[in-house]
């Protein structure tokens, strides 16, 4: 049985359509997905991301630092930092979000299939660590606003001046007179705010939000589509244990000041022979996770993730190909079972006009 988030109530209040999504019973929709998806680049949308792990550790920086590609002991108390779980070979066990709160407090936020695989992990690679995992389940959960008009919404319901707020910045806060940890990162591109508290909190925030004029409700179909313009992976989908993050397209992310599992089999991996490419469709007509990748006549990869792009009018999605068809400009062709998709491959993000890094708020 699907597991559910303190707002499944409100969802089928808000009339959402409900599925599976690795064991949690979430809304795919709403209104629709397209209307959402516009909502979200226009104005501000809300997301329920209560499924996904909130790792609670509590650990010397220097030891986190040996388990994580992110070098806790670098990173500054009130930053995030993107990065990854790997195993000795270097291979992609998840990809997380940590947070530093404090000189040993952090929080590592991780995907919703492996989140209780990372905590075992976890306690296995810190013996002498605190690690616990804040889970909807414990009385937890994650809201994401996203849009051009969030911070606008948000700071007449915060007690933080979010102007101070950087990109990859989190502090401690009341959102509607409920205790929060908030932090502006985002998976859609747009500007962004991510509010991790205790469930009650969170249904208390969620419905001061969804009656805002300039919110509205979306669902994991909106926040596919969205990730997919700005070339985003999704863990389980575009990368696994059997991918590196430099197959992944991904190695900007690593640092090698630090040791850490699995960073030295990806220094002696040499340059990758595959790499994840985001590609854009000549039509609207959609590809499917699994059609065939060709160039030149014959098979070259498969499709991993796709949808149709709102903002860009067209086809978009993600898949693998040997590396030396990685080049922005590569014609390819995405085998579909209507008929043969002419696509190109195309440099992240797709879609240029994001306000994730607005400055001006």
């Amino acid at each position: 049985m699907s597991q559910r988030t303190a707002l499944y109530a409100e969802h089928l209040r808000l009339g959402g359509r409900m599925v599976d999504f690795h064991g949690w019973e979430l809304p795919v929709q709403y209104e629709g997905i397209l209307a959402e998806h516009r909502h979200c680049r226009e104005a501000a949308a809300v997301f329920d991301t209560s499924h996904m792990g909130q790792l609670r550790v509590r650990a010397r920086p220097s030891a986190l630092a040996q388990v994580t590609t992110q070098d806790a002991a670098a990173l500054a108390i009130g930053r995030c930092q993107y990065g990854f779980l790997l195993n000795e070979a270097g291979g992609i066990l998840d990809d997380t979000i940590l947070i530093r709160l404090g000189a040993e407090d952090f929080l590592l936020v991780v995907n919703a299939a492996p989140a209780a695989r990372d905590l075992a992990w976890l306690r296995t690679r810190l013996p002498e660590a605190e690690v616990t995992l804040q889970a909807p389940e414990g009385g937890w959960g994650k809201l994401d606003l996203q849009g051009p008009k969030s911070a606008q919404v948000l700071a007449p319901l915060a007690d933080v001046e979010l102007g101070s707020l950087g990109y990859f910045s989190v502090t401690r806060a009341r959102v509607c007179g409920n205790d929060c940890v908030l932090t502006r990162a985002g998976y859609t591109g747009e500007l962004g705010y991510e509010l991790m508290a205790p469930s009650e909190s969170i249904a208390a925030i969620f419905g001061e939000l969804v009656a805002h004029p300039a919110v509205k409700p979306a669902g994991l179909g909106a926040r596919d589509s969205l990730r997919l313009e700005m070339g985003y992976p999704l863990y389980g989908e575009d990368m696994d244990a059997g991918t590196s993050p430099f197959e992944a397209s991904l190695g900007s992310f690593i640092r090698f000041g630090h040791d850490f599992v699995g960073s030295a089999a990806l220094q002696a991996a040499g340059a990758p022979s595959k790499r994840r490419v985001a590609f854009v469709a000549a039509s609207r007509q959609r590809a499917c996770a699994g059609n065939e990748i060709a160039h030149g006549g014959r098979t070259v990869g498969r499709v991993t993730t796709a949808a149709f792009a709102p903002s860009l009018d067209v086809s978009i999605g993600q898949g693998y190909v040997p590396a030396d068809l990685a080049t922005p400009g590569t014609e390819l062709t995405i085998r579909t079972p209507r008929r043969d998709l002419a696509a190109v491959v195309a440099q992240p993000p797709l879609y240029k006009h994001g306000t994730c890094r607005t400055k001006e708020l």
